[in-house]
């Protein structure tokens, strides 16, 4: 099989010139029927007026998957197949899948201690970025016992490791962590390019700016490496004391007015306010979330008008201020597209991006070719 893996709302894709196929994952299926199950099975103990009565009534809890605890974190191309990384609550794996037979799903490592995000695989290796929101470090695991070794360490947030050619060097992103003395994270810096050596064990920063997050790099046919690049903004100088204070009493209504209104949707279905209904508010809740992507809230119609207004060919719902850019060995910097979400590097030099509602094939020349259509597609990786 040759063609274009990628995810979108926890499912995999594989385009090819002959159509587009789409798979499941079946961990996270299992875990869903799962707790469906255990909610039925519990539901007598929480719901109806006896249980309020008895004091043993609650809230409605909201569902995993939209409080963002289910999720595919990565996936990369290997053997015929694929691997992913996953979060299912509390438990984080990576797994193994098929895709000509795609019932078959084994996992390498599963643990209620071990969160996995982005990955990359070079033959039985697989570079990942473990840890949690507060740290993160890259560990190889292999991917035939499940062992791991982690490779880095501080207090940094480190994603998007990823192989070079031969596969004897690691790129990853790297942002500096800023925490109390009690050890809380109290703010993230600016994501820079670092590189691991695998065969010496050294770590090398290539590039960092206080203005920009360089993320997602990848090394081309030619040993150039890419990355994206998007404006940094420190949420730690936002603030503002005097406003704050200003602010508080209004604050701290719109505090009471929620929570009584959350009583009226939880118990009578509908809101405080009138025309609106408590499952319109859950369907634009979930709206909005889907166009919250790796701590970025994106205004998919005023980018995507902006992006029309600028005469892109494939204009697409990411800002323009995130650029694909490529290094040249003399550092050398050229922004090959601008509003770029996730991208990957074909064997031929071809580059396919996404721009948040596309899939696209952009080559040498130039000249762009449109996959697919999918919102948000990510994980991309050549098969």
């Amino acid at each position: 099989m040759s063609g274009i893996l990628y995810t979108s709302k926890n499912r995999f894709y594989v385009k090819t010139d002959s159509g587009m196929k789409e798979y499941d994952s079946q961990k996270i299926s299992k875990y869903l029927e799962n707790l469906k199950n255990i909610k039925i099975r519990n539901e007598w103990k929480t719901n109806g007026t006896g249980a309020m009565f008895m004091g043993t009534g609650h809230f409605p809890e909201s569902d995993d998957t939209e409080a963002g605890n289910i999720s595919i974190n990565g996936a990369s191309s290997y053997s015929g197949g694929l691997v992913y990384s996953a979060s299912l609550g509390e438990l984080g794996g990576l797994y193994k899948k098929g895709l000509e037979d795609a019932d078959i799903e084994g996992h390498v490592i599963a643990s209620n201690t071990l969160q996995i995000h982005k990955i990359d695989v070079f033959e039985g290796s697989c570079a990942a970025s473990i840890g949690d929101f507060t740290e993160r470090h890259i560990a190889i695991f292999d991917l035939k016992t499940g062992r791991y070794q982690e490779l880095t360490e501080g207090d940094t947030i480190e994603d998007y490791p990823s192989y070079s050619n031969d596969g004897s060097k690691i790129f990853f992103s790297s942002a500096g962590l800023a925490k109390s003395p009690q050890g809380y994270a109290m703010g993230v810096g600016p994501s820079g390019i670092c590189v691991y050596c695998t065969k010496i064990g050294s770590v090398e920063e290539l590039f960092e700016s206080d203005q920009f997050n360089y993320i997602a790099p990848k090394e081309d046919k030619n040993g150039n490496l890419l990355f994206i690049k998007r404006p940094y903004r420190n949420t730690r100088d936002k603030g503002n004391i005097f406003l704050d204070i200003l602010m508080f009493p209004i604050r701290i209504i719109r505090a009471i007015w929620g929570l009584l209104n959350y009583f009226s949707i939880a118990f009578g279905g509908e809101s405080l306010r009138s025309g609106k209904s408590g499952s319109n508010i859950k369907a634009k809740q979930k709206s909005e979330k889907e166009l919250f992507f790796e701590g970025n809230m994106i205004n998919a119609e005023q980018e995507l008008k902006a992006n029309q207004r600028r005469g892109e060919k494939f204009p697409g719902i990411i800002p323009y201020t995130w650029e694909l850019v490529r290094t040249d060995k003399s550092g050398v910097q050229t922004c090959l597209k601008k509003g770029v979400m996730d991208y990957t590097v074909c064997e031929n030099g071809d580059i396919v991006y996404s721009n948040g509602q596309e899939i696209i094939r952009l080559s040498a020349d130039g000249n762009e070719q449109l996959l697919e259509k999918c919102q948000f597609a990510c994980n991309l990786s050549e098969i």
